[in-house]
């Protein structure tokens, strides 16, 4: 009578414990986010903790190794389009680091790019913008951006553009533009990805867009 009480309790502990581990199983199946909640998450913690940053976007977002990991890549700007703006990078490790980004790593910070280096290559807008003003041959971009208080700046990479005043090409160059709502006319700067101006004109407004 004893023997058969404890294989019935034995077998009742077990078919316990494979429920637990089953529910556990389940509950970890269950955890696992699709990508399209890692961004999310993501977002919403960028948003969280840099509100003020005008532009907050994820780069890269790639598998990890183990199922269920994400490697993502995500960028913060400040002041985008003022002559200095601040860059970074944030990196996420989902899940072994539970989603806690590793320190940021500053691409802009105090308004310079290439200084000191001898093969400098601007990889982005941000750079491309400091550079339009700070590199040798900008002088006329730095008195645009003293006279007018309210100047904006836009960048973007081409691997061919023709300039709409002289029809002139280039090559793999930054465009990048400056505009003023206190003046009719902007400024266009054309510089190579390794910090070289190749050219500066004078263009309307319409001209800017």
């Amino acid at each position: 009578m004893i023997k058969f009480s404890m294989s019935k309790i034995w077998i009742i502990g077990f078919i316990i414990l494979s429920v637990f581990m089953f529910g556990c199983l389940q509950s970890s199946k269950t955890a696992a986010l699709s990508a399209d909640e890692v961004k999310k998450f993501v977002l919403d913690d960028l948003n969280a903790k840099y509100p003020d940053a005008d532009i907050k976007e994820i780069l890269e977002m790639k598998p990890g190794e183990a199922n269920n990991t994400w490697q993502i890549k995500t960028r913060v700007t400040f002041n985008y389009s003022s002559p200095c703006p601040v860059r970074m990078n944030v990196y996420y490790d989902y899940p072994r680091r539970g989603f806690i980004e590793t320190p940021p790593e500053y691409i802009t910070r105090d308004c310079e790019v290439c200084k000191g280096v001898v093969n400098c290559i601007l990889g982005t807008p941000e750079e491309a913008i400091i550079a339009s003003h700070t590199l040798e041959g900008t002088d006329v971009v730095k008195r645009f951006i003293s006279t007018y208080s309210n100047a904006k700046a836009s960048a973007k990479f081409y691997s061919e553009y023709i300039d709409p005043i002289e029809k002139k090409p280039y090559a793999d160059v930054w465009i990048v533009k400056w505009t003023s709502e206190s003046t009719n006319y902007g400024l266009i700067v054309m510089i190579t990805n390794n910090g070289k101006v190749a050219g500066i004109i004078q263009a309307t407004k319409q001209e800017t867009i």
